[in-house]
């Protein structure tokens, strides 16, 4: 399925949407559900061009989806990954109370609370994903010092679909489940914790292959390197914000029937429920084909103009 296939196949409503749609507090304006590829080509021209424009971008958009799919459908396949190791990992064994924070959720039957050093892994390996993702759409499909300062300075200039996913990031797998300490407590624990815990995580050996090192420690030191420097940008986002637990709450509860109960039991209840990571970065996919596709037919245009001068 190519980026933009996956785009149109987006569901429309739903817990996923709704919970992205409790963050436009957080990060006002800057996420619409967008699942079409004509709409998210009139975003991208602006509202000031001309509506030929937005179709003919879209055009070229599908020719380019096919033509260059290989890179596309890796960073794809990296943000559905993390959902997928994430949500199986969430869906525990113990019983009931799901159905207690969620009222409207009575299909979900079990979950379990992560332990804290098990959150701050997992946490830590989504935020590895999102910089490993970052590098294969620009044409840095291993990481390495480079690409780290460059996704680090990008970070500033985050907006729409990829300024929602950080936030929810940071929101669900950072301070609901681990408290406004959060930044510290995920580098704290990938220093702290045994090899054999990064060997027997699903999401980071996918991920282990794209970045550097020969051994596995290796790995988790730039990864935890990764995180320590991404940490500033994170701490300071969250004290622009306002971000706190119990405004995270407020917010959960405004939007859906959550009842009484555990914060870490909310937080599993989103992660074995949601695909927000996968949701937002397959609009971010589909919206990097069509801006590389508006990139393209510039250079057409000017190569063109060029052609009359001679």
């Amino acid at each position: 399925m190519s980026a933009l296939t996956a785009l149109e196949a987006l569901p429309t409503d739903g817990l996923t949407v709704t919970v992205l749609r409790t963050l436009d507090r957080i990060v006002p304006g800057e996420w619409d559900n967008v699942t079409s590829v004509d709409a998210l080509a009139r975003e991208v021209c602006g509202p000031e061009a001309p509506p030929k424009l937005a179709l003919q971008l879209a055009v070229t958009a599908r020719q380019l989806s096919l033509r260059d799919g290989e890179k596309y459908n890796r960073a794809l396949q990296i943000y559905r990954m993390v959902d997928t190791v994430d949500q199986a990992a969430a869906a525990g064994a113990m019983m009931g109370k799901a159905a207690d924070l969620f009222g409207s959720l009575g299909f979900l039957k079990k979950v379990t609370p992560k332990p804290d050093t098990t959150q701050a892994l997992d946490a830590g390996v989504k935020l590895v994903a999102e910089l490993v993702a970052f590098g294969t759409l620009n044409g840095m499909p291993t990481a390495d010092a480079d690409g780290l300062q460059r996704f680090t300075g990008a970070l500033a200039d985050y907006a729409r679909y990829d300024l929602v996913r950080v936030a929810s990031w940071v929101v669900f797998d950072g301070m609901l489940p681990l408290g406004p300490g959060f930044v510290s407590k995920i580098i704290s624990t990938w220093k702290d914790v045994a090899s054999s815990k990064f060997a027997g995580n699903a999401a980071f050996q996918t991920l282990a292959g794209q970045l550097p090192g020969d051994t596995m420690d290796d790995k988790r030191g730039f990864a935890i390197q990764a995180l320590d420097k991404t940490g500033d940008w994170v701490t300071r986002f969250v004290a622009d914000k306002g971000i706190t637990q119990g405004k995270v709450l407020d917010q959960l509860q405004g939007a859906m029937s959550v009842a009484d109960g555990g914060l870490d039991y909310v937080a599993a209840a989103i992660d074995a429920s949601t695909s927000y990571f996968s949701h937002t970065g397959t609009q971010t996919v589909a919206r990097a084909v069509v801006r590389h596709a508006l990139d393209e037919r510039r250079e057409q245009v000017w190569k063109g103009y060029l052609d009359t001068l001679r």
